[in-house]
């Protein structure tokens, strides 16, 4: 999941103070540093680094399904570690592949910039997908200006830092010997800084709903508070041990369902819900049935694709003679959507990752299977 590919550091217009500011004292197994954070030039993701680090602000547990409010990074590990570029943290798994159940927009500030090395900020894969994975460059990395969103800045501990991006890694840059961070206190100094409201800036909400069960033969139905703008995920045991997810998808427009039907198959059973509110549409469709999609593809053209309401549908990308959607696989995400794959009677198989900017289109990236597969681009519209 979250990736990165560089580092960052703040303008030098915005000096760091060393008195007054929100700290983020980092304790690790190599040593202790500290990041001063930027919470007026991007007050969404330092509300999010703050909630996770102290547990003010709800995440979801995702192999369980139950809201928590514990320090979110104790006892996490700097997973990816590239030497002469950056430490990623922040993924429970240790994998890199979750996060805290959420996603939140990017939020960038031409007072924020990688030009210089020492530089906090969220790792993503893709617009709009920050969660709770960070990193910390050791190099300056302009190439991820305007596309990594900055948090803020090292103001001591370089040397742990740079301790930390030295150790031995394996193929993948995950360390051989664990760096586990032990702990991040988050420290307010000044008027300003204690006025700063983490619950304010517009983050996702997520929650525990109250489930209605109704039972007959064979079968359940839970009934459960559905609203708009909410992503929704039903967890099931038999065993209160191990549980297993059904996304039931992001609320985008009315009307939507509050009621799901499950199978009675077990001498037990049990059920969790948890709802993550959105502040606004995250656009994403949960289907495309009888939608029209026109991929622009830079330097190549462009493909229109009508998708019928059977699963199929048709495709007309000049100068290749038009044909039909054999297959395709659509899955709903938080901000974007994956064609994952898509196959066509007479084009080579593509994966495609859209990118949402609003509810009518955006960007979108991926590759195309042939003998020798190759990464494509552009903007798609979809009515």
């Amino acid at each position: 999941m979250a990736a990165i590919a560089g580092c960052c550091v703040i303008a030098a217009p915005l000096a760091y103070s060393q008195t007054n500011g929100i700290f983020a004292d980092f304790t690790t197994s190599m040593g202790n540093f500290t990041c001063q954070l930027s919470y007026s030039n991007s007050p969404m993701a330092v509300a999010n680094f703050m909630g996770l680090a102290t547990g003010g602000r709800a995440w979801l547990d995702l192999p369980s399904g139950e809201m928590r409010h514990t320090p979110f990074y104790d006892g996490l590990t700097f997973h990816r570690v590239i030497a002469g570029f950056m430490n990623q943290g922040g993924s429970p798994n240790g994998h890199g592949t979750d996060d805290p159940g959420y996603a939140f927009v990017d939020q960038f500030s031409p007072l924020l910039n990688f030009n210089d090395p020492w530089v906090l900020a969220m790792a993503n894969s893709g617009p709009n997908s920050n969660g709770s994975q960070f990193f910390v460059t050791v190099a300056p990395f302009a190439s991820g200006n305007n596309i990594y969103v900055i948090l803020g800045g090292v103001i001591s501990g370089t040397n742990v830092v740079s301790a930390i991006n030295r150790v031995a890694t394996d193929p993948n840059n995950k360390p051989l010997t664990n760096v586990v961070i032990q702990h991040i206190a988050i420290r307010r100094v000044g008027l300003a800084a204690q006025a700063f409201d983490i619950n304010a800036q517009g983050l996702p909400i997520v929650t525990n709903l109250v489930l209605k069960l109704d039972e007959g033969s064979g079968k359940a139905s839970l009934t459960y508070s559905n609203r708009l703008f909410c992503d929704n995920r039903l967890y099931s045991s038999t065993d209160l041990s191990s549980w297993a997810s059904n996304m039931l998808g992001v609320e985008i427009a009315a009307p939507f369902g509050n009621t799901v039907q499950v199978t009675s198959d077990a001498p037990q059973q049990f059920f969790r819900i948890a709802q993550i509110q959105y502040p606004s549409s995250t656009f994403a469709p949960k289907d495309l049935l009888g939608r029209t999609l026109t991929l622009i593809f830079t330097g190549v053209g462009t493909n229109t694709v009508v998708f019928d309401k059977a699963g199929g549908g048709t495709y007309n990308f000049p100068p290749v003679s038009p044909g039909t959607v054999a297959s395709y696989s659509w899955t709903q995400d938080v901000y974007r959507g994956a064609l994952w794959p898509i196959k066509y009677s007479g084009l080579n198989d593509m994966t495609l990752l859209l990118n949402f900017t609003n509810a009518t289109g955006g960007s979108f990236s991926g590759t195309v299977y042939n003998a020798s597969p190759f990464p494509v681009s552009g903007a798609f519209s979809l009515k």
